[in-house]
């Protein structure tokens, strides 16, 4: 069976590695913004394209005639190539761009659940003029401030962290003005974050292991944000701050929103739902949904998912998800390695080695993002050049291999959080 992953980065490594682990053996192929090391190495075939010119996709498509496309990220989901693909029969792992929308406008995404959910988000605002954001900033300083559109996990502002007063923050929210013609300010949540993903089809939903992901750039949780620089999960799929009651609420509004997107699109929502949480005093809020795996979390769920992918991923696109979807009992930790810099200054050409084999030798998980491959060294490109994952009885356990095999291998001029769970005492 022919399948085709869409997208480049460590996130779309991670679902290619996880269909080579199916017992069906399906062919895969992969189209990609920029070629990575890892997926190329596990594809039968591979094209370069922009992940949102939906003509160039369906050219691929045309040519190597693959029976499933399994989505990544979430620029070709917003550029319409679901609704593209499945009109000329194609099934697919992701949502209709009216569903997508849950992610791509942060606006409908809280007017939705307003109008569907009533809980689990914080008081907010959508603002179009500068005088109203420093009206609302004075009113309110303990806010976050996000542009509506799409900024891959790069866009959030907090007050107090990344904006240290008034003045930046209006500086900051004119850029938004500017370029989306509005701003998202909502109510600043405290407590824990955590990532809750599922599989759906539109009717049955089943969640995937919760995983708590490390946005700030650098340990003690400073710095700018980031896409993510890493993540883990513990082995009962629950997390330490998190008890079952707290987790079923969020499961709960997770399947809602999937009910409720369908029924308002007239579309039935088939791939995957990811909802980030905050873990407050009054219960999980949701501080924003994605149409897509989340990255790194990703890494963490698929390496412990022991139902056939490929099974998994066919039923979702046929809308007839199959029952019972199964993960191991462990733990997992997952880090990325980055260019020093990143995100705001990445080193970008900077050569390096890691020998894959023997780290897999070592129970590690390689996973690359933005890298290339020349003269047989890989070299940074701006963004998270690669990920390591390990497993283990718990995250303790799952930390320390992964900390000693970073102290042997870690490749000079790349950074990363060495904080990376931090765990009760």
């Amino acid at each position: 069976m022919k399948v085709l992953v869409v997208g480049h980065g460590a996130r779309e490594h991670a679902i290619a590695a996880a269909l080579c682990r199916s017992p069906s053996r399906p062919r895969l192929f992969a189209y990609m913004a920029t070629p990575n090391p890892g997926i190329k190495a596990l594809v039968e075939d591979w094209k370069e394209g922009d992940l949102g010119d939906v003509a160039s996709l369906l050219d691929y498509v045309a040519r190597i005639r693959p029976r499933l496309v399994v989505f990544g990220p979430e620029t070709p989901l917003a550029a319409g190539a679901v609704d593209a693909l499945e009109e000329r029969g194609v099934p697919c792992v992701g949502p209709k761009k009216a569903l997508a929308q849950i992610e791509m406008d942060k606006s409908f995404m809280r007017d939705f659940m307003a109008r569907n959910l009533g809980r689990g988000f914080p008081r907010w605002w959508v603002l179009s003029d500068l005088p109203a954001v420093e009206r609302r900033l004075r009113e309110c300083p303990d806010v976050v401030l996000k542009p509506l559109g799409l900024t891959g996990g790069k866009g959030v502002r907090v007050m107090g962290k990344q904006l240290s007063d008034i003045g930046q923050a209006l500086r900051y929210a004119q850029g938004c003005l500017e370029r989306d013609g509005a701003i998202l300010i909502e109510e600043r949540l405290e407590g824990e974050e955590f990532s809750l993903m599922v599989f759906t089809d539109g009717r049955k939903v089943l969640p995937m292991p919760l995983v708590q992901d490390y946005k700030y750039a650098y340990e003690g949780d400073k710095g700018p944000m980031t896409g993510g620089m890493g993540s883990y999960s513990c082995a009962d799929h629950l997390l330490p701050f998190l008890g079952e009651g707290d987790a079923e609420a969020a499961f709960e509004i997770v399947k809602e929103a999937v009910v409720n997107l369908g029924r308002e699109a007239g579309a039935s929502y088939r791939g995957i739902l990811y909802g980030q949480f905050m873990q407050t005093q009054d219960g999980p809020k949701v501080i924003e949904f994605n149409a897509r795996f989340g990255d790194p979390e990703a890494m963490n769920v698929l390496s412990l998912l022991r139902t056939d992918p490929l099974e998994v991923f066919s039923s979702i696109a046929a809308g007839d998800l199959v029952d019972g979807v199964r993960f191991a009992k462990q733990a997992t930790v997952c880090r990325y390695l980055v260019p020093e810099g990143y995100p705001e200054s990445p080193r970008v050409g900077l050569r390096f080695s890691l020998p894959v084999e023997e780290l897999s030798g070592l129970g590690v998980e390689v996973y690359f993002g933005s890298v290339s491959e020349a003269d047989g060294m890989y070299v940074t490109t701006g963004s998270r050049s690669v990920a390591l994952l390990t497993r283990g009885e718990s995250p303790e356990a799952a930390r320390a291999l992964l900390d000693g095999v970073l102290e042997r291998y870690s490749p000079p001029g790349l950074y990363f959080r060495r904080d990376i769970p931090k765990l009760p005492a």
